[in-house]
């Protein structure tokens, strides 16, 4: 697209955590490290059960001295009664919040006074700025075009980015098949948070064998949840297809392997996949 343009996240909700131990309380919990959110600037970090899992994934900013949480409407009330079972005797106060919106831009805009966070999307450097606004609908916004989610979806699949209410298994899927290392969500040197030495063992350890991939199709139809198997075997799954372009969770050896010698996948029922590099 030569136009500016940008993503509403309509189903994006926010609640704030205030209070006197609200950065240890946080600190403990999530993924990443807290004392990176600073002021004008946002961080992306996960919630964990204890045996590693995926719960939820969230952007972190600051906003009148509060930490303001912005997760997806289907996180949202299960992220908030976790926060209070893990709340016990912390000073720390959890509250809803409305009236904000969020947005991705994907094109260069001046703040104005009721802009309250823009800056680059930390997981990755292609997917734009996030944008978090007082307004529904900001005049700043006039000049550009409104993509959907599915565009947005594949924009985010090409990079390598899940989207996490589509892209991830609730209590099941594990950071480090789904390529969060390298979101910019994960800290390695903070300490202790709930999920940590799961997620610790399988990179020092060296424990994964199968992580996601972006591919694209060259030939044939690909399906959500389809089997990839090639020579009869069984290599992977494909996750979601937006386009052409797919998310799939492949064996890292064969993966490796074909992209190594720059060979496509040829699936027993006729697909023909290309890596995404």
């Amino acid at each position: 697209m030569s136009m500016p343009y940008f993503y509403k996240n309509s189903n994006s909700r926010f609640l704030s955590i205030d209070g006197e131990d609200s950065s240890e309380f946080l600190q403990n919990l999530i993924t990443n490290d807290i004392n990176k959110c600073k002021k004008d600037n946002l961080i992306y970090a996960c919630l964990l059960t204890p045996q590693g899992k995926f719960l939820s994934d969230f952007f972190i900013f600051k906003m009148d001295k509060k930490f303001i949480l912005e997760t997806h409407i289907l996180f949202y009330e299960k992220l908030i009664k976790k926060l209070n079972i893990y709340k016990l005797r912390s000073k720390i106060i959890i509250n809803k919040i409305q009236q904000i919106h969020s947005f991705i831009l994907f094109g260069n805009v001046s703040k104005d006074k009721k802009t309250i966070i823009k800056c680059a999307d930390p997981r990755n450097q292609n997917i734009g700025y996030k944008f978090i606004h007082e307004s529904a609908n900001p005049q700043l916004l006039n000049n550009f075009y409104k993509i959907n989610e599915d565009k947005y979806h594949e924009i985010l699949i090409k990079n390598l980015v899940p989207f996490s209410q589509y892209d991830l298994d609730e209590n099941k899927s594990l950071l480090l098949e789904n390529n969060f290392e390298n979101l910019n969500s994960i800290s390695w040197d903070k300490g202790c948070y709930i999920g940590q030495e799961i997620t610790a063992r399988m990179k020092y350890r060296a424990l994964l064998k199968k992580r996601v991939f972006s591919l694209y199709a060259k030939s044939g139809f690909p399906k959500n949840q389809q089997i990839i198997k090639e020579n009869g075997k069984d290599v992977g799954k494909i996750i979601n297809v937006k386009n052409k372009s797919m998310l799939a969770m492949i064996k890292i050896e064969f993966a490796l392997n074909k992209i190594k010698l720059k060979k496509n996948i040829e699936t027993d029922d006729g697909l023909v996949l290309d890596f995404v590099i």
